[in-house]
């Protein structure tokens, strides 16, 4: 496959579009931005309430190995194929004379992206987002709207890396279909084995639940085993971009072994069952986690280093809603204890 054989003509259309359809493709892209995806998916796992999700912090940490593990398959499989974006990609679009000035920055750098092209990242990551949280939120209305939804939020997300240029149509129709099939893959290795099911029936089981609404069928969730497998697809991530020479790759690699493992021993401190995570707690979480997973991406350290801390950042991050919940016990014990006579 090359880079000419995976246009279709779609920069003759793009190029034609108006420049207001352009910034707003700027805009919808970030939703499906890393940064931007880990922290909806950390107040997903945080905050929702157990009357839109059942099992709250178990689905929405299910949901992070997921997207985890999908980022480690994308550094595999883009240094893998190591195919080029579009030419378009390599510098940024002339923003309009009615944009502002300090929005300027902001969209030099959205339309502009380097690296390698197939599959794309967002598309990938954004199929298994907001489809992972449409299936997360199964007491928010009929699991066909939800699902409706998630695949609109999605499918925008994709399409806007054609409209400002950093992809091919075949690279965003390759990954949301390898995100939608990440997804499942993970939320059938989350529920394991059904005592006599084989997989194929834990499949149609789940697959049965999201669509209709049922709850038969329906297993609690492990999202060891996710991030588990995230790790190892990880590890593949950085032995194949070590051969292939690219450091950038290296460095999202091992940030992706030290995420999947932490989250993996974050969550083994935790049983599913905790509250929303005291405010508090969040913040003092959030203030020393986010700078340690930004400094593992940001190609500063040694990647060993990298991954070192994105474990410790992600192990926080897991377990911040059993610390959360201790806290909170050892504030109600305090409160009744000053209120006794």
């Amino acid at each position: 496959m090359t880079a000419m054989g995976r246009g279709i003509g779609e920069s003759t259309i793009v190029e034609a579009l108006p420049d207001a359809v352009v910034v707003a493709g700027a805009a919808v892209t970030t939703l499906g931005d890393t940064a931007f995806v880990f922290v909806l998916l950390l107040a997903a796992y945080w905050v929702l309430p157990e009357r839109v999700a059942t099992e709250p912090r178990r689905t929405a940490a299910t949901v992070i190995a997921i997207v985890t593990g999908t980022l480690a398959v994308l550094t595999l499989l883009k240094v893998g194929f190591g195919l080029p974006r579009p030419p378009a990609a390599a510098t940024p679009a002339v923003a309009p004379d009615w944009l502002p000035t300090l929005f300027e920055p902001w969209f030099a750098e959205t339309t502009a992206d380097d690296g390698f092209g197939f599959p794309s990242g967002h598309a990938t990551g954004g199929a298994a987002t907001y489809l992972g949280l449409a299936v997360a939120l199964d007491r928010l209305g009929t699991a066909r709207r939800r699902i409706a939804a998630g695949a609109i939020v999605a499918a925008a997300v994709a399409i806007s890396r054609v409209v400002i240029e950093v992809h091919y149509v075949v690279d965003i129709v390759a990954g949301a279909a390898l995100g939608t099939g990440l997804l499942v893959g993970g939320v059938v290795l989350a529920r394991g084995r059904n005592d006599g099911a084989n997989r194929s029936a834990a499949v149609a089981g789940w697959l049965t639940a999201v669509l209709y609404g049922s709850a038969s069928g329906r297993r609690t969730l492990d999202p060891t085993r996710p991030f588990i497998a995230a790790a190892v697809a990880a590890l593949l991530g950085v032995a194949v971009a070590i051969r292939a020479g690219d450091p950038g790759s290296v460095v999202d690699a091992s940030a992706a072994v030290g995420t999947a493992l932490g989250g993996a021993a974050g969550w083994r401190l935790c049983d599913g069952s905790e509250p929303p995570v005291w405010a508090p707690v969040g913040l003092a979480a959030a203030a020393v986690a986010g700078p340690l997973w930004i400094l593992s991406l940001a190609g500063a350290v040694p990647p060993i280093v990298g991954a070192c801390l994105a474990f410790v950042a992600a192990a926080i991050i897991l377990s911040a809603p059993r610390l959360s919940a201790r806290v909170d016990h050892r504030r109600g014990a305090s409160s009744s204890y000053s209120d006794s006579p």
